[in-house]
Parts: structure tokens; C-alpha cells; sequence
């Protein structure tokens, strides 16, 4: 096979890939919201896209000298002396069918007054805490869900925690129906990710705000 040249974008193609990536995490967000809860697993994988750096894999962002600014983190900080599980991107919503794992940003706003941060701090604090106090950071939920969980790829093994997380409920928030306890519904990995691209365009709309009017 013969080696094919490569050519370097210029940055007016760069930017319009940002124009085009942030159309689609809104068009993403908005299917989500309206009851598709599949897409928050394309929703992950255009998070990869703007924000995985590592290697000879180049975010978005970086390329275009937007990684490294200041993003609205709407989590705070976990509570060392909690010995439940956290999950501040998240809330629950319960009626008296069911209870339900939604994005804060669905429920009205977060608990909290979202306030900037580095983005090293953004990507990488934890946000979320499972009974066995297990934690994962935003740069982790965003990585399992499109590395391994079927944004781009289905691998045949999970991460333990991860999987407890997603299939077993580790959060270990129950819903009392009568004699009956359920597990809540939805899927909370997915209600973080829901959040943290609530949390981007947000930024966004600060740090590039003509590529997320466009």
C-alpha cells in the first residue's frame, strides 16, 4: 500500500469543525432531553472530540488554542466526610410511579451557582462518588462512555467500577413502590454526561460565542 501524503488543515477548517461539532452536541443535547437517552452516548463522543488530548490524539480545543481556559463547573467540590455517594451533576426526581437520574440542567440548574475554573481542574476533579467510594472525573465518564460503551466503540469488557456504575447500580439509591424496591431509572452515567455538555456550551458560548450562535 502507498504511504498517502498528509495535509495540514488551515484554521478556518479547523474553526468550522468546531461550528459543525458544537451544532451537533445541541442537536444532541435537545434529542436527549426530549427522551433519547441512547444519544447521550453520541453526546460523549463529541466531547471526546472537543476535549481528548493525549498522544497522537489532538482535541478540538486544543488545536485551536481553546482547551486551556477557564469552564463553568456546575459539581463543586465532593465532601471528604460524606461516606455516601455524590453525584452534584445529577439529580433525582421521584413521582409516585418511579424515581429518575436526570441532568441537573434538566431539573432547572444546578444546586449550586456555577463558577469558572482551570480546565485542568474542570476535566480532571471528581464529580461523582459511588457507595464503595469509587470516584470518576468528568475526563473519565466522557472516556468510558465513548471509548468503551458504544459512542465509538463497544469493547467486550468493562472497567469494574465503571460497570458497577452503569449496570448495578453502585450509586445505591433505591425507589420504594409499595412492598417493592426498585432502582431508580435512567441511566446516571449518562444524566453526567447530559451535564458536562450543558457545562461546555456554556463555556462555550463565552470562550467562542460565534461558533455557538452560528
Amino acid at each position: 500500500m502507498v504511504k498517502q501524503n498528509r495535509v495540514a488543515r488551515n484554521r478556518a477548517d479547523l474553526e468550522q469543525e468546531l461550528t459543525d461539532q458544537i451544532a451537533l452536541l445541541k442537536n444532541s443535547c435537545q434529542s436527549y432531553d426530549s427522551g433519547l437517552e441512547a444519544i447521550g452516548k453520541h453526546i460523549a463522543l463529541i466531547l471526546r472530540v472537543l476535549f481528548h488530548h493525549h498522544g497522537q490524539s489532538r482535541s478540538l480545543l486544543e488545536q485551536l488554542g481553546l482547551r486551556n481556559k477557564r469552564f463553568f463547573d456546575s459539581a463543586g467540590l465532593l465532601n471528604p466526610k460524606n461516606l455516601l455517594s455524590e453525584m452534584p451533576l445529577i439529580v433525582t426526581r421521584a413521582s409516585s410511579e418511579e424515581a429518575r437520574y436526570l441532568a441537573a440542567c434538566q431539573a432547572g440548574g444546578s444546586p449550586i451557582q456555577p463558577k469558572k475554573i482551570k480546565f485542568v481542574d474542570w476535566w480532571n476533579q471528581p464529580v461523582l462518588k459511588d457507595q464503595a467510594g469509587r470516584k470518576f472525573c468528568r475526563r473519565e465518564l466522557v472516556q468510558h462512555v465513548a471509548n468503551t460503551d458504544g459512542g465509538a466503540h463497544v469493547d467486550p469488557s468493562l472497567e469494574e467500577a465503571y460497570m458497577d456504575l452503569s449496570r448495578n447500580n453502585s450509586l445505591g439509591w433505591f425507589f420504594s413502590k409499595g412492598d417493592v424496591e426498585e432502582k431508580f431509572k435512567g441511566k446516571p452515567e449518562l444524566a453526567c454526561i447530559r451535564q458536562i455538555a450543558h457545562e461546555t456550551l456554556l463555556s462555550l458560548a463565552e470562550i467562542a460565542p460565534e461558533h455557538v450562535n452560528a
